[in-house]
């Protein structure tokens, strides 16, 4: 039996393509829901036509969206592992394995399922290090921990290979992140949605990452270069349910509503957020996935963080700035530069995900 282990809306977005494919070829598989993320988790499975999960770890009616919440969240987790067997339906051993994704918390939870169980643990995305322990936290941690308990690692580049090489376990290079396939299925899709679109230039933000969104100092540093940007462009921020909430927290809301050129807009389904993005002028990030995909676009990208893990992308499609007003000037400037033609691999990284996983399922 093969066993997806999703948390996140991300997470989703780039296990599901893998989780069809298996679909495809007829191969057994079922997936665990751990609710890290929750709000339109139901429309996202709704959108890649996927069946209900078949265990949640946690159930309730929010999701880990502030602190408290996700120490809450995170208590019931660390229980799970005592369940770990029933969480796999006592599918476990070296002739099953567990798919994990990415970087959060749900990550190296999950390989803890495999490894408990000793069932068979593959990584998803696996190999990205920024080299600091603490930025970006904890997603740098996470990783370090999931490599530990893994034995695919799917990697998309030799440098991320490399990065493994202390570690045990097969190391594949599928070139590309899942998230190609995804994004191939979302640019086919998107302007089907009933999503109507700004006329005219337009920016697009995105913002989650706790290194940005609980330090009170970084986000009126933020909101100060929002500011900048919509002096010269319509800037749409769509708002993460933990960004609107720090923001409310915070008393920073009131600061962006009060900008005339700056609108917040909800947390957005795959398919209009992609039509969003597509007509664009570039986007502002912080997230990893959003930085990859916009790269496999060909998308100039601003991204508000000091260290990044895809750090090839750096000076092609995207610039790193720090937060720091002279760089987000100069980006400003010249952001056509860092347009490029979309990247359309030959190869499916999902399908060499699921060569390997037919001895499973």
């Amino acid at each position: 039996m093969i066993h997806f282990v999703i948390g996140t809306r991300a997470q989703l977005f780039k296990m599901a393509p893998i989780m069809l494919e298996c679909e495809k070829r007829g191969l057994k598989w079922r997936w665990i829901y751990t609710a890290q993320h929750k709000d339109t988790i139901a429309q996202s499975i709704e959108t890649f036509s996927l069946p209900n999960p078949d265990y949640t770890v946690v159930n309730w009616n929010t999701e880990a969206k502030t602190l408290g919440k996700f120490f809450g969240w995170f208590g019931k987790m660390l229980w799970s592992l005592t369940k770990s067997k029933k969480i796999l339906d006592g599918y476990t051993g070296k002739d099953h394995i567990v798919l994990t994704h990415g970087d959060t918390t749900t990550t190296w939870i999950a390989a803890l399922y495999g490894r408990l169980t000793r069932t068979k643990v593959m990584h998803i995305e696996a190999g990205f290090r920024s080299g600091h322990y603490f930025n970006p936290f904890p997603e740098e941690i996470n990783r370090i921990i999931t490599s530990r308990f893994t034995d695919y690692h799917m990697c998309p580049g030799e440098e991320l290979i490399d990065n493994l090489k202390h570690r045990k376990g097969k190391k594949v290079n599928t070139v590309y992140n899942t998230q190609v396939d995804t994004l191939d299925f979302g640019l086919i899709h998107c302007e089907d949605v009933a999503y109507k679109i700004p006329k005219g230039k337009y920016v697009v933000v995105s913002l989650h990452r706790y290194e940005n969104i609980f330090k009170k100092e970084r986000m009126e540093k933020i909101i100060l270069l929002l500011q900048e940007i919509s002096k010269q462009f319509p800037t749409k921020f769509v708002l993460h349910p933990a960004t609107e909430g720090q923001l409310n927290k915070l008393n920073l809301r009131k600061k962006l509503e009060s900008t005339k050129n700056i609108e917040l807009l909800p947390r957005l389904e795959y398919l209009p957020f992609i039509k969003l993005i597509k007509h664009s002028e570039f986007m502002v990030t912080d997230g990893g996935g959003n930085l990859e995909e916009l790269h496999l676009m060909g998308k100039p990208t601003l991204v508000f963080r000091n260290v990044v893990e895809h750090s090839s992308y750096i000076g092609d499609t995207a610039e790193l700035s720090m937060l720091e007003k002279a760089k987000v000037v100069e980006f400003l400037k010249e952001y056509k530069k860092y347009e490029k033609p979309r990247i359309i691999p030959k190869h499916s990284p999902s399908a060499m995900c699921v060569d390997l996983l037919k001895p499973y399922g």
